[in-house]
């Protein structure tokens, strides 16, 4: 005969099992004690009628996230966790950072639509008004032979590298978010659940809207490049804040919830 609350409780016991950080006396004593509750809870919720899942369900929902229990055990011992607090910020670091190449991955994906849809000045263009060194001139127009003048060649550059060099960020960040989830052995415990959204929210929305005012002022001897430069890294920019501000929403609403 399966125990009370089946899966549900034993699942929620080895997530707390793996995130005490305790002596191993106090560890056995914490987890003893949260399943004599959710056991309890788990017959509670049978005597009144509810199926073993639900009741199961109900119980460990009552008893609270494996985090505050986590936290509150570090609490009444007086611990500052300060180490494993550095530790998973440089984590969240590390993944934001990891997102924010491949969202300039994705925003060179824009700025190649960006050159085949409205041409490669609206990307790359370069003011006209403005000499160049000689020493650039010659390197741009070798690289672009084909090129009329060397505000041309410059365009051309511009509007390439746009693409390529940001394509290549894209990549590296990809293999950055690969290397993080190998070297993540377990969950952060410590920072709360808003911590991410609300700081990627804020980077990427400053980033956003930063470089949306940089395109529309636009313009000669404001700017060397075209303003879909900036603009392929605004839309990225202004939806990876959108997105993180949903998430952030949904966090904060199942907090109130309770």
């Amino acid at each position: 005969m399966s125990a009370p609350g089946g899966d549900v409780v034993e699942e929620y016991l080895d997530q707390l099992y793996t995130r005490l950080r305790c002596a191993p006396r106090d560890a056995r004593r914490i987890l003893a004690e949260a399943e004599d509750h959710l056991r309890e809870a788990v017959t509670d919720g049978l005597a009144a009628g509810l199926t073993q899942a639900e009741a199961g369900e109900q119980a460990v929902s009552s008893f609270g996230s494996v985090r505050a229990v986590v936290r509150a055990h570090d609490r009444r011992l007086g611990r500052l966790p300060s180490l494993a607090v550095l530790r998973d910020v440089a984590m969240a670091a590390w993944r934001l950072g990891a997102i924010g190449l491949v969202a300039v991955g994705a925003s060179g994906l824009i700025a190649w639509v960006m050159n085949a849809a409205f041409g490669r000045p609206f990307v790359g263009g370069a003011p006209g008004a403005i000499r160049y060194p000689a020493a650039d001139c010659r390197r741009w127009l070798g690289l672009w032979p084909h090129a009329h003048s060397c505000a041309q060649a410059l365009m051309l550059e511009n509007s390439s590298d746009a693409v390529t060099l940001r394509l290549a960020a894209g990549v590296l960040g990809l293999t950055a978010l690969a290397a993080y989830h190998l070297a993540r052995r377990q969950p952060r415990d410590l920072l709360p659940d808003s911590f991410t959204p609300t700081v990627a929210m804020t980077l990427f929305g400053a980033a956003g809207l930063g470089l949306a005012v940089l395109a529309t002022a636009h313009g000669p001897g404001v700017s060397a490049v075209g303003p879909g430069w900036y603009l392929s890294g605004a839309l990225v920019a202004l939806v990876m804040a959108a997105a993180y501000a949903l998430q952030l929403n949904r966090t904060l609403l199942r907090r109130a919830r309770g």
